[in-house]
């Protein structure tokens, strides 16, 4: 029950703390409304980049070399730890 109360009192903290912290966002958005940039030019993006996407073109690569790099391997696959448990 202690434990309960406990955590409840942590909870009404935090949310005190983050009341606190959203006023405050709130307020700075506020006072960004006051700006005036009537004069300044609308921008979709600030990036100077037209196109930064690649064209996807398939590079052949030789398999004996990145054979060589693989740390350990068993019939030309890489060989790595398991990732998935069984569910008996």
């Amino acid at each position: 029950m202690i434990s309960k109360i406990a955590k409840l009192a942590n909870l009404i903290s935090e949310n005190k703390k983050m009341e606190k912290d959203f006023s405050s966002i709130l307020d700075y958005v506020n006072k960004l409304k006051e700006v005036d940039v009537s004069n300044v030019e609308e921008t979709a993006n600030l990036s100077c980049s037209i196109n930064v996407f690649r064209k996807d073109i398939e590079e052949k690569k030789d398999n004996a070399l990145i054979l060589e790099l693989m740390p350990e391997k068993r019939n030309n696959y890489l060989v790595v730890n398991e990732v998935f448990e069984e569910n008996d």
